[in-house]
C-alpha cells in the first residue's frame, strides 16, 4: 500500500482508504489480510549461531600463523611440536568463543519473549489477539495500561493520552483527538494516531490500524538499525594491527633464516625447523588466550557493577571513549514526574522525595510543617487527588502509576501529606467530569462535597486564571485582581524557564447546570504545583567525573529546548559557550555546516532517529569515538552506529538492548562512569601484558636469528620456545590482565584513538630491555657450550634457564610504568606473584623432571645427565 499521510485524512476517508467499517473485520477477510502481508512483527537481524561464532575465532592472524607453524611441524616429522599448537591454538580459540558466547547468552536472558496481545473488533465482537495476527484494516480497541500494537487512526476517543517516550524521547503523555491535521507533520505531531510500542496512559479510544510490521514508525526504525554495518572496535583495530605487524615480521625473518642456513649448507628439514624456531618464537602465542581472559575478568567486573557487555572488546573501547551521547528521558533523568514546589498567594512551599514513593515532608521557608493544617495548601491537595484518573501502586517494592504520570505526581502529593485517592473519591463521589483537551488545556471534575457541588479544576496556569474571577487566600476567598494575577503567571515563568512542567489548580462551589461552560466558569484560583522529571540522583557527580576525565557529555532528547536547556545547564552539561540545536535547525545544516560546529553542540532537542544518528556520524567523522545511551526505540539506529552503545535494562526496549553493546541492569548514569574506568584498566593491562610477552618474544627471535646468522646450534629449541611463551611467558601475563586500575586513571584524557598499543614509550621501553636479555642469554650459552664444553642438551638447558629467569623478573617490571620493582607494590598484585611462582616451579619440574624419548616414564636428569629433557626433542644438526 502506497505512503499516505492518514493523519491529514478524516475517519470516513480512511476507513474508505482500508476497506474496513467501525464493526471491523470479519475473521476470514483478516486471515486473508495477513496471507498478503504477513505477520505484524518486526524480524530482527539473524545472530550469529554457536558455531558461526567458534570459526570466527580463527580470524585472528595470530591463530593464522600458528596454524603455518603446526603445518611445518607436522611435515618435518615433529610429531609434539604439531600437537603442542594445535592445543595451544585451539584452547585460545575455545577461551575466546566460551567468553563471547556466554555474553550472547546473558543478552538473551534480558529480553522478554513474552506474547503481546490485543483488543480488536472482529465478527462485529470484541476479541482478545496475539499482536502479530494484527492486520491493516483491523479495529483497535485501547484503553489504559494497553501497549498499541501498530499504527493506527484514532477514529473514537475519550479522554485518551499516550507515553510516547520510548518512539519520540518526549517525557510528557501526549493528548490525542480524533480532528483532521492538515499537511506534512511529525509523528510528534500527528495527534490523531497512536504508534505501535507506546503506552496508553489514561482514557480509552477505538482507532483503525493503517500501519503494520515494518511499516509502522518502529518498523522504520528498525530499518535504520538493519543498514548499519557493526563497525571494528578501536581494541580490535589495534590488536589486528600488532598481531599482523608481528606475524609479517616474524615470516620475513622465518624466510631469512630459512634462505641462510639453506646457505650454510643445511638440508631442506633443517632450514625448516630453523624456520619454525623463528615463528614460534616471534608470535606470542598466549596473546589471544590472555586478551580473552584480560577482557572476560573486565565483564566480571562489570557485571558486578551492573553492566552487561554483549561483545567482549566493548570493555575496552568504553575506556577509550571522548563523548558520551545521552538521551535524557530515563537516562539522565528517572523518566518519573514529581511536584516539587507548591505556591500559593503568600506561600511556597518545598516537596520533598524520591520519584514515585509516598515518602516526604513539607518545608516552609527550610521548616517543616504539616500541610493539612495551612488552609491554601491542603486545598491544593484536596484538588490534586478529586479532579485525578489515576493512581499509585507498589509491585515488587517499587511504586508506580497507573494512568498518566502528571496525575501520578498529585496522588504521590497528597499521600506524602496522608491523603488516599480512594478515601477521598468515596466519601466525596464525583457527579461529572469534563477531561482534559489539548484546546482549552484544562481538566474539571464535579463532587458532592458535604451536601454541596463543588468544582475542582487543574490546567495550564495561564488559561485557568482567565476563568478565575476569585483566589484562595489562607482560607478565604477574595477578589482576584491583575496584579495579583501577575504574581501567579511571573511564578509560573519562573518555574517554566527551569524546565518544570507548571499546573494551575482552581475550585468553586458549583450551582446550575453541569455544562462545560456553566462548569469552568467564576473559579476560585487557589495555586501552582511544579511538576519535573527529576534528575538520576547520581547524574551530576557521573557528568562531573566524565569532565575531569576528559569527555564530554552531550545530551539528544525530544523534548522541547527550554525544558532541555534548563536540564541540561543544571547538570553541568551546557557551558556559557555551549550551542544547542533543535531537529528544525538540524535539517536545515548540510554535513558539513553541522561538522563545523559539532564540537560545540552540547544539547540536541526535538530531534528524530535519523538525526540521532546523523549526530553519532558527524562527532566520529570529527575523530571521537562514541558511545550512546539510550532506552528507546528511537536511541536503536544511534545505538548500534555509535562505537559503543549502551542500552538501559530496566525500562529500555527489546530493540534498544539489540542495538547495543553494553546493556545498563541499573539504568544509572554512574554505571557508565565505572565501565569507563575498568575499560581504561582493562587496556592499561592490555597494554602491559604486551609489553611484557613481547619483550620475551623479540628476545627469542634475536637469539635465533644470531645463531644461525654465525653458523651455530640453536641455543632455544621450537618446544623450549612453546614452553617459555605458554608457560612461563603466560601465567604472568594473565596476572598482569589482572592488575588494578591505577589511582587516577579516571584524571587522564582519552587515548588518540589512532594511538597503537605499541606506544613510542612503550617501544623505548621493549627496545632497552632486549638487548639485555638476548646478550646476558647468548653470553652464558656460549660459555656453557664453549668453554665449559658441556653437551648441547646442557648448553640449551642453562641458555633456557637463563631466558625464564630474564622473563620472570621482567613480569614484576611490567606492573607499573613508573614505580620501581623494588617499591611497595612488589606484592599488590598477587596474581602476578602466583603466576610467576608457579611458573618457576613448572620450570624446575621441566629440567628435573625430564620426559623420556619414549615417552613411557619420568627420569631424573641426575640419573641420565645425557637423556634429552622434553623440550629438546628436536634433533639439533
Amino acid at each position: 500500500m502506497q505512503e499516505v499521510a492518514w493523519h491529514s485524512k478524516s475517519q470516513k476517508e480512511v476507513l474508505s482508504l482500508v476497506d474496513s467499517a467501525i464493526s471491523g473485520l470479519s475473521s476470514a477477510e483478516a486471515g486473508k489480510r495477513l496471507e498478503r502481508d504477513g505477520y505484524n512483527e518486526i524480524k530482527g537481524e539473524r545472530g550469529i549461531s554457536p558455531i558461526s561464532l567458534f570459526f570466527k575465532q580463527f580470524a585472528s592472524m595470530v591463530i593464522m600463523v600458528l596454524l603455518l607453524a603446526a603445518v611445518i611441524s607436522y611435515f618435518t616429522n615433529h610429531k609434539i611440536e604439531f600437537i603442542v599448537i594445535l592445543v595451544i591454538l585451539l584452547l585460545s580459540v575455545i577461551i575466546s568463543f566460551s567468553e563471547e558466547y556466554k555474553a550472547s547468552k546473558d543478552m538473551e536472558a534480558l529480553i522478554s519473549l513474552a506474547p503481546k496481545k490485543s483488543t480488536v473488533i472482529r465478527d462485529n465482537k470484541k476479541q482478545v489477539i496475539l499482536s502479530k495476527e494484527l492486520a491493516i484494516g483491523d479495529i483497535l480497541v485501547l484503553e489504559r495500561g494497553d501497549i498499541v500494537g501498530a499504527d493506527a487512526r484514532i477514529i473514537e476517543a475519550n479522554n485518551i493520552r499516550i507515553d510516547e517516550s520510548l518512539l519520540t524521547g518526549e517525557s510528557l503523555p501526549v493528548t490525542k483527538t480524533i480532528e483532521t491535521i492538515p499537511g506534512s507533520q511529525q509523528i510528534t505531531q500527528q495527534l490523531n494516531m497512536v504508534f505501535a510500542g507506546t503506552n496508553v496512559t489514561d482514557g480509552n479510544c477505538v482507532a483503525v490500524i493503517v500501519k503494520t510490521a515494518e511499516n509502522t514508525e518502529m518498523g522504520k526504525v528498525s530499518g535504520l538499525i538493519k543498514g548499519i554495518r557493526q563497525e571494528t572496535t578501536p581494541l580490535q583495530k589495534r590488536l589486528d594491527k600488532l598481531a599482523k605487524q608481528i606475524s609479517f615480521g616474524g615470516i620475513m625473518l622465518a624466510i631469512a633464516v630459512f634462505f641462510i642456513g639453506y646457505m650454510h649448507g643445511n638440508d631442506l628439514t633443517t632450514t625448516l625447523l630453523f624456520s619454525l624456531a623463528v615463528i614460534v618464537s616471534g608470535i606470542p602465542e598466549s596473546l589471544p588466550t590472555v586478551v580473552a581472559v584480560t577482557l572476560a575478568a573486565g565483564v566480571k567486573k562489570m557485571a558486578d557493577k551492573n553492566a552487561i557487555v554483549k561483545r567482549l572488546p566493548a570493555v575496552e573501547t568504553l575506556g577509550t571513549c571522548s563523548v558520551i551521547c545521552s538521551d535524557k528521558t530515563g537516562t539522565l533523568t528517572q523518566n518519573k514526574m514529581v511536584v516539587e514546589n507548591i505556591f500559593t498567594y503568600g506561600a511556597e512551599i518545598k516537596v520533598t522525595g524520591n520519584g514515585y514513593d509516598p515518602k516526604g515532608i513539607f518545608l516552609k521557608e527550610n521548616i517543616k510543617f504539616d500541610p493539612k493544617k495551612h488552609n491554601t495548601i491542603s486545598k491544593i491537595l484536596e484538588i490534586g487527588i478529586l479532579c485525578n484518573n489515576s493512581d499509585i501502586k507498589k509491585e515488587n517494592n517499587a511504586w508506580k502509576v497507573e494512568g498518566e504520570a502528571t496525575e501520578g505526581a498529585l496522588i504521590v502529593l497528597a499521600r506524602k501529606a496522608g491523603i488516599i485517592k480512594v478515601d477521598y473519591h468515596r466519601k466525596f463521589p464525583r457527579k461529572k467530569e469534563h477531561p482534559f483537551d489539548p484546546v482549552r488545556k484544562c481538566m474539571s471534575t464535579v463532587h458532592l462535597y458535604n451536601g454541596k457541588n463543588i468544582v475542582y479544576s487543574k490546567g495550564a496556569p495561564e488559561l485557568l486564571l482567565k476563568k478565575a474571577k476569585y483566589y484562595f487566600d489562607d482560607g478565604k476567598i477574595k477578589k482576584i485582581t491583575s496584579s495579583v494575577a501577575n504574581i501567579f503567571l511571573k511564578k509560573n515563568k519562573d518555574f517554566a524557564s527551569k524546565g518544570l512542567r507548571v499546573i494551575g489548580l482552581a475550585f468553586k462551589e458549583h450551582k446550575g447546570s453541569f455544562e462545560l461552560h456553566n462548569v469552568e466558569s467564576g473559579l476560585v484560583f487557589v495555586g501552582l504545583v511544579s511538576i519535573r522529571d527529576p534528575l538520576e540522583t547520581s547524574a551530576l557527580e557521573s557528568i562531573k567525573l566524565c569532565k575531569e576525565a576528559g569527555i564530554k557529555v552531550v545530551m539528544i532528547t525530544g523534548d522541547n529546548e527550554s525544558t532541555a536547556r534548563a536540564i541540561a545547564a543544571e547538570l553541568g552539561i551546557l557551558g556559557e559557550r555551549d550551542m544547542v540545536l533543535t531537529g528544525k535547525e538540524l535539517d536545515n545544516l548540510s554535513d558539513a555546516e553541522l561538522g563545523k560546529v559539532v564540537e560545540r553542540v552540547a544539547v540536541y532537542a526535538r530531534v528524530t532517529p535519523a538525526h540521532k544518528l546523523r549526530i553519532v556520524e558527524q562527532l566520529q567523522k570529527a575523530g571521537h569515538v562514541v558511545a550512546m545511551t539510550g532506552d528507546g526505540v528511537n536511541d536503536a539506529p544511534a545505538l548500534k552506529k555509535a562505537d559503543i552503545g549502551i542500552a538501559m535494562g530496566r525500562c529500555g526496549t527489546e530493540v534498544a538492548k539489540e542495538s547495543s553493546d553494553i546493556i545498563l541492569k541499573d539504568d544509572n548514569f554512574t554505571t557508565i562512569v565505572n565501565a569507563v574506568e575498568q575499560g581504561r584498566a582493562t587496556y592499561e593491562n592490555i597494554r602491559k601484558f604486551v609489553y611484557y610477552l613481547l619483550v620475551t618474544s623479540f628476545s627469542e627471535v634475536l637469539i635465533i636469528f644470531i645463531a644461525v646468522l654465525v653458523g651455530t646450534n640453536l641455543p632455544l629449541t621450537a618446544l623450549m620456545i612453546l614452553f617459555l611463551n605458554l608457560v612461563t611467558g603466560q601465567l604472568p601475563a594473565l596476572g598482569l590482565g589482572l592488575q588494578k586500575p591505577p589511582k587516577r586513571i579516571m584524571n587522564q584524557k582519552p587515548r588518540n584513538p589512532k594511538e597503537g598499543i605499541l606506544s613510542d614509550y612503550l617501544l623505548l621501553k621493549i627496545g632497552e630491555l632486549i638487548p639485555l636479555v638476548v646478550l646476558g642469554t647468548i653470553v652464558i650459552y656460549i660459555l656453557e657450550l664453549v668453554i665449559r664444553q658441556s653437551p648441547i642438551q646442557k648448553a640449551q638447558t642453562v641458555a633456557f634457564a637463563t631466558i625464564v629467569f630474564f622473563e620472570l623478573f621482567h613480569s614484576f617490571n611490567a606492573m607499573s610504568w613508573t614505580d620501581s620493582v623494588l617499591s611497595k607494590e612488589f606484592f599488590s598484585n598477587l596474581y602476578v606473584v602466583g603466576g610467576t611462582i608457579t611458573a618457576a616451579i613448572l620450570t624446575i619440574l621441566a629440567i628435573h623432571l625430564p620426559l623420556s624419548r619414549k615417552g613411557k616414564a619420568w627420569k631424573s636428569l641426575h640419573q641420565e645427565r645425557h637423556e634429552m629433557a622434553f623440550y629438546t626433542m628436536i634433533i639439533n644438526p
